[in-house]
């Protein structure tokens, strides 16, 4: 195509005709691309009967196909044979394809050339060859051959129709007569200029954000009381806007070979008040994966024309965020779920940063990267990011990197810088992953410590707590124990997520198992009854005021501790003196287990009943024990404190 000085001189008064002609050549490509659309859903109802048709009245009305043939060319089509079906209307459908194809090469043949010819004799070759479906009977593979897509399989009027509409649009943007803010316009008065502003409003606006990307021409023209805007969106085949205005209403058409990029599409427009189309829920079945595109028309009806100028600026700066889109998604998905990535480039999309900065500086290697500069030795290998981060945290770190990506390419950072920032983020997320773990913890901790209370209290000066009282002191450790068991396997699977978390492991199993000490003295406790059972309240009461203490004394090792990785290093200090307070507590409680012990079988409980003095000797070596856990989850603290602090 020659430039757009040479072509204007080279048609002369011709050219007056052109701003007709390419408003009527893309009509006739709505109208193409809508037979199109009903002959694979005609095929598709075929295949599968009992399937509930969809309804593309809107969009067929809108391209100006409202014959009432049409009205039942799918709900009506029933199979003949495994490769023929009946779809009422096919005939007349099929009738007006020569005629459309023609409009569509009209412009193209007053600027004349190579490619003009080219094309003309594509289309009658294609024209030549197509099927008249004679009584309404339509071949699946008829359907397939029309619609292909693929051109090491040869020609196809989908093909040409494609390469026709982008010949078109380069004949638009070539020969305008006026540049309206970027876009190459034509036979505009002063109320589509206006319109035609308001749209590139919208499209300058957020077109950097493409980051060199091709893509985003736009051409405008107008017949009678139609104006019409079109953009090309990118370099893929199939996939254009094109918006008609006529009056308050603005109707737009879409293309696309990707559902959930339509579908992404249509949400940008959420509360906006247009009407979309439908978009049906399977492909045809007898098409190749790859060669049907989706077919979308939405409808505003404005107020006034400020709400109109208003929408359409709003449907200009939306544009950009289709560019690369399902390639941004795969990338996204390597790391997430695929509701989180769209959700994850919606944000992007509604925060005015999209997904191309992202791509720009690598897509899914930069990622890769961060995780291999920041999370080496911290994640367990194998272990995906989300599992590893949490759903959460995963999704807040994806979204972060498209964000940085964006703000960093436009205040014109250094790459190197941009992905320092991104692997720092991780890094702060990872301790975070950890910190969580500790969190866990905690509340374990917490209800370990309401128990040792409980059996501390259960010791009065000169007896045991009553019977009833003991039993429900019973009840109520078995019930805190299952609680502390399920905080055990939360604490366990998230460990699991990270490198070298022996220690953090160790701490979680120790805290368990000094729960679980706590609750079998509780239920040793409740079982206490006969001759001499108030005696061993003595006795067993230093201890029980042991293990009190040093659960305390963990939980606030604990709580320091979580508190180190944000650089509190006085926390770690007193996170370590806790630590040593649980170890004294654990000798101390030696101590006084050696003493109960001797009480217990010494001249106090004589005449004791037997089994009272054997429930005091294991009350008291299930309370020690508790404590010997409890220090051993200290040293294990202590570990990883150390690890941290070294870093």
């Amino acid at each position: 195509m020659v430039g757009k000085v040479a072509i204007v001189e080279s048609l002369g008064e011709k050219a007056v005709l052109l701003p007709s002609l390419i408003a009527t050549s893309l009509a006739a490509n709505d109208r193409l691309k809508i037979r199109l659309t009903l002959l694979q859903e005609a095929s598709a109802q075929a295949s599968e009967p009992g399937r509930a048709p969809p309804s593309l009245e809107s969009e067929r009305r809108a391209a100006g196909l409202d014959d009432a043939a049409f009205e039942a060319i799918f709900s009506g089509a029933r199979p003949l044979d495994a490769g023929h079906f009946v779809a009422p209307g096919a005939a007349v459908l099929a009738a007006g394809i020569s005629g459309d194809l023609a409009a569509m090469l009209a412009p193209l043949e007053v600027v004349g050339g190579e490619e003009a010819a080219a094309l003309k004799g594509r289309m009658a070759a294609i024209a030549g060859g197509l099927p008249s479906f004679a009584e309404d009977r339509v071949a699946h593979a008829e359907v397939l051959a029309l619609a292909s897509a693929r051109r090491e399989a040869g020609d196809s009027l989908h093909l040409l129709v494609m390469d026709l509409h982008r010949a078109i649009n380069r004949l638009a943007s070539a020969t305008a007569v006026e540049d309206v803010d970027g876009a190459g316009a034509a036979g505009l008065d002063e109320s589509a200029r206006t319109r035609v502003k308001a749209f590139m409003r919208g499209l300058n606006r957020t077109k950097n954000l493409a980051f060199g990307h091709p893509g985003l021409a736009t051409t405008a023209g107008r017949v009678g009381a139609r104006l019409s805007i079109q953009n090309d969106i990118g370099t893929t085949d199939a996939h254009v806007l094109v918006v008609r205005v006529e009056g308050l209403t603005a109707t737009t058409t879409y293309t696309d070979v990707h559902r959930p990029r339509a579908k992404f599409f249509i949400s940008l427009f959420d509360g906006s008040g247009a009407q979309w189309s439908a978009l049906g829920e399977k492909r045809q079945r007898n098409l190749a994966e790859g060669e049907v595109f989706y077919l979308l028309t939405g409808v505003f009806h404005a107020h006034d024309a400020t709400e109109l100028d208003r929408f359409l600026e709003r449907l200009g700066s939306r544009i950009v965020f289709l560019i690369d889109w399902n390639k941004a998604r795969k990338a996204l998905q390597l790391f997430t779920g695929k509701k989180a990535a769209i959700d994850i480039l919606t944000d992007a999309a509604r925060r005015d940063e999209g997904h191309r900065a992202f791509l720009e500086l690598g897509g899914a290697e930069l990622i890769y990267e961060a995780i291999r500069n920041a999370a080496s030795g911290r994640i367990a290998y194998g272990v995906p990011l989300d599992r590893a981060l949490g759903d959460d945290q995963c999704q807040g770190f994806l979204r972060h990197v498209l964000h940085v990506a964006c703000a960093g390419l436009q205040d014109g950072r250094s790459t190197r810088l941009i992905r320092d920032e991104i692997q720092a983020d991780l890094s702060q997320r990872l301790d975070t992953a950890e910190r969580e773990t500790l969190a866990v913890a905690l509340r374990h901790l917490g209800l370990t410590r309401m128990l040792a209370g409980m059996i501390e209290t259960a010791f009065l000066p000169d007896r045991l707590a009553s019977v009833d009282e003991r039993r429900v002191l019973a009840a109520r450790a078995k019930a805190l124990e299952a609680k502390a068991d399920r905080l055990t396997v939360e604490a366990r699977g998230m460990s699991s997520r990270l490198r070298d978390a022996g220690d953090l492991l160790a701490l979680i199993d120790q805290v368990e198992a000094a729960t679980d000490c706590f609750d079998e003295a509780a239920f040793l406790i409740s079982l206490a009854e006969g001759g001499g059972t108030d005696r061993i309240s003595a006795p067993l009461s230093p201890l029980a005021s042991l293990a009190t203490e040093s659960v305390a004394q963990m939980t606030r090792a604990v709580e320091g501790a979580l508190l180190v990785p944000r650089g509190k290093r006085e926390d770690a200090a007193f996170a370590l003196k806790c630590i040593d307070a649980v170890t004294d507590a654990e000798r101390a409680a030696d101590v006084a287990e050696r003493a109960a012990m001797a009480a217990l079988l010494g001249p106090a409980l004589s005449g004791a009943e037997a089994r009272v003095v054997v429930l005091g000797l294991e009350i008291a070596r299930t309370l020690e024990e508790a404590t010997d856990r409890l220090a051993h989850a200290a040293m294990a603290l202590r570990a990883r404190l150390l690890q941290e602090l070294s870093a």
